[in-house]
């Protein structure tokens, strides 16, 4: 088929083999790349499933300008069984000693509908900052609203932007007066810190903010930001194969708590708590593949989950849980 052009509708990218369809926090410009892999390609697509280290393709990026058709709701199921039992779980791990925080996930199901009404959907109260649509060779479909940053380097100079702490809009008081979200944005900023001095020179690595908040379209959510120097022998696998799976996505220590999350979960995350990142003229940014759905057969599974501390609460942690949900409508 012909290849879709800027202004076509997000169905044209329908019938289209391999691509990647990148929102505009991917790119300096603020505009939507359309990627197609090329071996002499302008561009580099990395991408890295939950516990899998990120790996490039080579590809052609176009600019591209989607409309975003109409979405009618999608319906979904949570399947939160367990969750509960989960949380006080992971609880009785921190108590032992064994780890500080976990992201417990489940997974949403629904329907076989086709990418471009799903990405349509999700976009349809404003764009995510890393929105995305990707079918690519060796890898099952998925489509991502994904708002966190997982780690961005121009020349030497890296950041990251963990995100850790969620509250409905309208409750910035309560989230930022919440000793349990803080002390969960502490622990992984501490993480991040941790992973950027095993890539950086010595001295300068910081915090440049603690704490700060992101209104999306159906909840607020709290980030920090950790920038340093990369040292000169540090190249973009490195810096990727550091910082993921993310903090925000695993727990801290993020060893011990993979361990407990495999032990807990009872479905894999595949893509989602995955790595998508854009890598063009010594520019990365990588996305960290949160509110992801990957596609099967039959439909599409959609995670959320939430960062266990000891101060949780099971009940207020699945309404997180159903708040974060708010990304499909």
């Amino acid at each position: 088929m012909t290849a879709p052009g800027p202004g076509d509708a997000l169905s044209s990218l329908d019938g289209l083999d391999a691509f990647a369809l990148l929102g505009p926090g991917f790119s300096d410009d603020g505009r939507w790349r359309l990627l197609r892999p090329a071996p002499d390609g302008d561009a580099t697509l990395w991408l890295a499933p939950y516990a899998s280290h990120p790996t490039p393709s080579r590809a052609t990026q176009t600019p591209f300008s989607p409309r975003l058709e109409t979405a009618p709701p999608i319906p979904f199921s949570l399947d939160d069984s367990g969750f509960l039992d989960g949380v006080d779980a992971i609880r009785q791990r921190i108590a032992a000693g064994d780890v500080y925080q976990v992201n417990l996930t489940v997974r949403a199901s629904l329907p076989n509908v086709p990418g471009s009404a799903l990405l349509a959907r999700l976009c349809a109260r404003g764009v995510p900052r890393f929105a995305a649509w990707v079918r690519w060779p060796g890898t099952p479909e998925f489509v991502s609203a994904s708002p966190e940053l997982l780690v961005e380097t121009r020349g030497r100079w890296i950041h990251a932007e963990p995100m850790k702490g969620t509250a409905p809009k309208g409750h910035a008081e309560r989230l930022l007066g919440s000793p349990k979200d803080a002390a969960e944005l502490a622990m992984i900023t501490d993480l991040t810190r941790d992973d950027l001095h095993r890539l950086c020179t010595p001295r300068s690595v910081r915090v440049t903010a603690p704490r700060r908040l992101v209104e999306l379209p159906y909840a607020l959510q709290a980030v920090s930001d950790v920038e340093g120097t990369l040292r000169d022998d540090v190249a973009t696998a490195d810096v990727l194969r550091v910082m993921h799976p993310g903090g925000s996505v695993t727990g801290a220590p993020r060893p011990a708590a993979m361990a407990v999350i495999a032990e807990l979960e009872v479905s894999p995350r595949q893509l989602y708590c995955g790595t998508l990142g854009l890598e063009s003229d010594a520019h990365l940014r990588a996305a960290l593949l949160i509110r992801s759905a990957t596609r099967s057969h039959d439909g599409w599974a959609y995670g959320v989950g939430c960062g266990i501390t000891w101060d949780s609460n099971p009940h207020a942690e699945l309404d997180e849980l159903r708040l974060k949900l708010g990304a499909l409508g």
